[in-house]
């Protein structure tokens, strides 16, 4: 099973998102799959939070027997696609979880040659921003998994920044973002990668390796160096470790962005099982409309959402999160 159904990730979820709440792990139902979700005062089914990316049904191996039975859930795994299969079809509708599939690849200079053959100037202009990188700012040191207090400090200011410049909401703006992230560390459960130059953090991944799959949420750097293609400096040194590990997989998360694709070999499909409230359908189809559409005003719809559940936790009249992912 995915990490988003392990103890771990539902464990932490219950304590930092769900306090003074009565919570259970239980085995639902939705139709003909069957999602491992938080269950919330005896009742609610969690299929939402925050930090949930997508949902994988359980295995018949892995499922527990006895099921409670729910209605809806969003962003669970229909199987996975080639990517060059994808962009064939011409990136249907729907959204992707691209990945790499370490499988075919013996040795890293093979995927090297792949995105050699895939995109030749991004792997050369990377190299270049690289040296002159270290050439001016000291060499570089990779870390796998950095616990140095300066992370969650950088990760902070870094992401809220670039999420606030596209007028997307600040996550970091609620404060159990940290405690979420502190509480999977103080499990053991969280990886946080770097990239210092001369000591100095530039860039930085956190997210979590379960079964042999690493993936993550906050990938950020430091906008004053941005010119180094930092993001790309630390990725490809992530995957090199990823293929050295013996990982099955580099899981990039849902969102089809560029340069996920230049990388990914695979993408999970991602659709909806079960049938939504008529409420939940309505607000899911203007939200599909607004952001095929409009993506400026999606942003912005989604940041007055933000701010107005930020505003809601102030006064203490819930305690879930917000959808922003």
């Amino acid at each position: 099973m995915n990490f988003f159904a392990s103890r771990d990730f539902l464990d932490a979820a219950a304590a930092v998102y769900f306090k003074d709440r009565d919570t259970a792990v239980e085995d639902i139902r939705i139709d003909k799959d069957v999602l491992r979700l938080l269950v919330v005062d005896g009742e609610k089914a969690v299929t939402r939070l925050l930090f949930l990316d997508y949902h994988e049904p359980l295995k018949a191996s892995e499922a527990k027997g006895h099921t409670r039975k729910w209605h809806f859930a969003q962003r669970v795994s229909r199987g996975a696609i080639a990517i060059d299969a994808w962009e064939q079809q011409g990136r249907p509708p729907g959204e992707l979880a691209p990945l790499i599939d370490w499988t075919p690849f013996r040795d890293f200079s093979d995927y090297q040659e792949l995105l050699l053959q895939r995109c030749h100037g991004l792997t050369r202009d990377r190299e270049r921003r690289g040296r002159a990188l270290e050439a001016r700012h000291g060499r570089l040191e990779f870390t796998m998994d950095d616990r140095a207090p300066d992370v969650f400090v950088a990760a902070q200011a870094w992401k809220g920044s670039q999420l606030r410049d596209k007028g997307l909401p600040d996550f970091f703006e609620d404060p159990r973002t940290l405690e979420f992230l502190k509480c999977l560390r103080d499990r053991d459960a969280l990886t946080s990668s770097t990239l210092r130059a001369g000591g100095r953090l530039v860039a930085l991944w956190i997210g979590f390796v379960h079964e042999r799959s690493w993936s993550g949420w906050v990938f950020a750097y430091d906008p004053a160096l941005r010119s180094f293609s930092l993001g790309h400096q630390l990725l490809i040194r992530m995957l090199k470790a990823s293929h050295q590990l013996g990982h099955r997989e580099f899981d990039f998360s849902v969102g089809a962005q560029d340069y996920k694709l230049s990388y990914a070999t695979h993408g999970r499909v991602l659709g909806n099982i079960g049938t939504p409230s008529l409420a939940r359908a309505a607000s899911l189809t203007a939200a599909n409309i607004l952001r095929k559409h409009n993506a400026r005003l999606y942003a912005r719809a989604l940041r007055a959402k933000w701010n107005l559940g930020a505003g809601l936790r102030r006064a203490q009249l819930f305690a879930t999160a917000a959808d922003l992912r």
